[in-house]
């Protein structure tokens, strides 16, 4: 039995086991038609995404093993991130940069050290 790339990228990304067509090899682009052919358009994609962490449930959903099977698991993550990166879903919340803050003593004393090939 081939892997079931398709249905199992599905899934992960809608959390829903969808009729999807099973090629050799995950085809991204055809997976993303055929989602928004069964109304899972990219637009309902980032809001389910969005909705899912507002939830604070996981997002992409977890797949079962029986979905994954033949998929290697290296290659289905590979997979899945060209379809979040081509959703525009890579980074669900952006946030602003840290602060500048004091360092505090044990930070200070680290900095003073230097290497005894240094020269100080």
């Amino acid at each position: 039995m081939s892997p079931a790339w398709h249905i199992a990228l599905g899934f992960a990304l809608t959390g829903e086991e969808l009729e999807l067509a099973s090629p050799e090899l995950p085809d991204i682009d055809a997976l993303l038609a055929a989602l928004a052919e069964q109304g899972w358009t990219a637009e309902r994609l980032a809001g389910h995404a969005r909705e899912t962490v507002d939830a604070e449930r996981p997002w992409p959903h977890a797949v079962p093993n029986r979905l994954r099977s033949g998929c290697g698991p290296a290659q289905f993550h590979a997979a899945l991130n060209r379809a979040r990166a081509a959703l525009d879903l890579v980074v669900l919340e952006t946030r602003p940069p840290s602060a500048r803050r004091r360092l505090n003593a044990d930070e200070e004393r680290l900095m003073r050290e230097v290497p005894p090939h240094h020269g100080s």
